[in-house]
């Protein structure tokens, strides 16, 4: 554990503590299982309810954060806000996700009610306290004051969107420049020295946004091999893994109808004109239907949780990496447009130097013939020659 004072606030030690028991309990289960287990995310955040509160003649869900003994309450634009602020200040980091507005679908199927869509408030529930647990385990994410101040109760989050950290950045990170700013994860004393973008300079200012189909001159090996290896795994997730999960997802729950109907009407049939071992025959099979339906239903909603949702999280991560490519991509061609602008710029200060020194060896040379330069007069030169005294008339003389 680092000593008190490497934490920023009460809130990043509380973390950080929080974590390093999670780590010690699974080092003692470990030893006493003599057994490995596989890395797991810690989960000392958590997201316990959902309610939905009024404020300014509005309605919003607002999600309960708590861990440990401090707890807030957070809506999903600030979520969205939060992760917002963390790509700009960290464009070469993956920020974990959070999950996705509503969909048009869901808003015209649901309406008005999408926003209290009791499945759609507990999918969100999960993939937020997956985000946040995540952000709690980041290196350099989880000692972001930002970060602190999202979980402080308390803090009006308004006020720390319009905080000079905040507002002093740039629109686009590529009008940025990494430095390690004092108060920052990167400040010195840090472990693990990452850049990060903390404000505007005034030189990338001026530096143009180029396009993403511009030509690169020099690349390297390991980048083109990075960005095929993520478009191969962006696609396996996106086009193979999660559809043929949708697919099985489909396919249970029409298996589930199929069992409900078929329950209803066993149970129907078993209340007929029968013998009475014949009735309580179907009877049985028919809450073994129904059992199966129940079954069925509770294997859907632990799939949602524990399969679709983590590989729908992949699939995220495949597209944030492809993000930090660009970037990256982009940054390239503006240290490429620099290079070459900088080319020419240097051509140009030559030829202004040579142009330069000719001109002063002209004006040294004019000045040296005019000041230097011996005329001569009478067989003696200009600084020798007596003018002859003026003749005097023959009447002065007489």
């Amino acid at each position: 554990m680092a000593d008190i004072g490497d934490y920023c606030c009460s809130i990043d030690r509380h973390l950080h503590e929080l974590l390093d028991d999670a780590h010690s309990q699974r080092e003692r289960t470990e030893r006493q299982e003599q057994a490995y287990q596989a890395p797991q995310l810690y989960y000392v955040v958590h997201v316990s309810e959902a309610e939905k509160l009024s404020e300014s003649g509005s309605s919003f869900i607002a999600y309960s954060i708590s861990f440990g003994d401090y707890e807030v309450k957070r809506r999903y634009s600030e979520f969205e806000s939060l992760r917002s602020c963390l790509c700009r200040l960290y464009p070469t980091f993956i920020v974990p996700p959070i999950p996705e507005k509503h969909s048009l679908a869901q808003y015209a199927v649901l309406q008005k009610r999408a926003k209290e869509d009791h499945h759609i408030i507990e999918r969100r529930k999960r993939m937020l306290e997956r985000f946040l647990n995540h952000m709690a385990e980041h290196p350099i994410l989880s000692s972001e004051h930002i970060f602190h101040r999202f979980l402080e109760a308390g803090v009006s989050w308004t006020e720390v969107l319009h905080s000079p950290v905040i507002t002093g950045l740039p629109k686009t990170p590529l009008h940025s420049s990494p430095s390690k700013a004092p108060g920052s994860s990167v400040a010195d004393g840090s472990a693990l020295q990452l850049p990060k973008i903390a404000a505007t300079n005034a030189f990338a200012a001026d530096v143009p946004v180029p396009s993403a189909l511009a030509p690169i001159k020099n690349i390297e090996a390991r980048w083109m091999d990075c960005e095929l290896f993520t478009n191969k795994y962006a696609n396996q997730f996106s086009t193979v893994i999660e559809r043929n999960e949708r697919r099985i997802y489909r396919k249970l729950g029409e298996l589930s109808s199929d069992y409900a109907e078929l329950g209803a009407t066993l149970n129907g049939f078993s209340l007929l004109d029968h013998s009475e071992s014949l009735a309580a025959a179907i009877e049985q099979a028919g809450q073994a239907v129904d059992n199966s339906y129940i079954e069925i239903g509770e294997l859907l909603t632990q799939m949602e949780a524990d399969v679709g949702e983590p590989i729908h999280q992949y699939a995220q991560y495949s597209l944030i990496l492809k993000q930090v490519l660009r970037f990256r991509l982009l940054k390239n061609l503006q240290l490429e447009g620099v290079e070459s602008a900088l080319v020419r710029v240097r051509g140009k200060l030559e030829s202004l130097l040579q142009a330069d020194d000719e001109a002063k060896r002209l004006a040294q040379a004019l000045e040296s013939n005019h000041h230097g330069r011996r005329h001569t007069v009478a067989g003696q030169s200009i600084d020798e020659y007596t003018p002859p005294a003026p003749a005097r008339d023959q009447a002065d003389e007489e």
